[in-house]
């Protein structure tokens, strides 16, 4: 029992760290451009084309932000580059096989395209944002352990993708 709950804290305490580093707006703030943009443009759709042709677009900018977060970690790590390039082609690959899995085996007119283009492609983005917070989190929590206060402060923040 005390090994588990000292798994569980270590587990809280280290999210919550990378968390608090991700989310200070100084390095990727809520309200960013991409995610005012989408809130913007997900009001703005008629057609179901038009809300799939939305979402499609979030997922490509989020995947280029995830691609410049990775780029700025390997630029601090290069030793591990071909490691981290290995696992995120395995995470893209898996992602993929997933949405694939769905819609190969879901009867599409049977539930309705609105649940897979609103839903489950929807969900995509939020995928591809989790990711590059990921690779933001880390970049800034090596950068705090390597910085000589161990609080280092990105006074450029963060750049996201256009």
């Amino acid at each position: 029992m005390k090994k588990v709950f000292i798994f569980v804290l270590s587990i809280f305490v280290c999210s919550n760290y990378c968390f608090a580093q991700v989310i200070n707006k100084d390095y990727f703030p809520l309200d960013n451009e991409i995610d005012r943009q989408y809130e913007t443009d997900m009001q703005k759709w008629i057609t179901n084309y038009e809300w799939q042709e939305t979402i499609g677009k979030y997922i490509n900018l989020w995947k280029s932000q995830m691609n410049l977060e990775m780029e700025r970690l390997i630029s601090i790590i290069p030793e591990s580059e071909s490691v981290i390039r290995e696992n995120q082609k395995k995470w893209e690959e898996s992602v993929e096989s997933d949405y694939s899995l769905v819609w190969d085996n879901v009867n599409m007119n049977f539930v309705g395209r609105e649940v897979y283009i609103g839903e489950f492609s929807g969900n995509k983005v939020n995928l591809y944002k989790e990711r590059a917070k990921y690779f933001l989190c880390l970049y800034y929590t090596i950068m705090d352990q390597t910085s000589d206060d161990l609080c280092y402060t990105d006074r450029n923040g963060t750049q996201l993708a256009k």
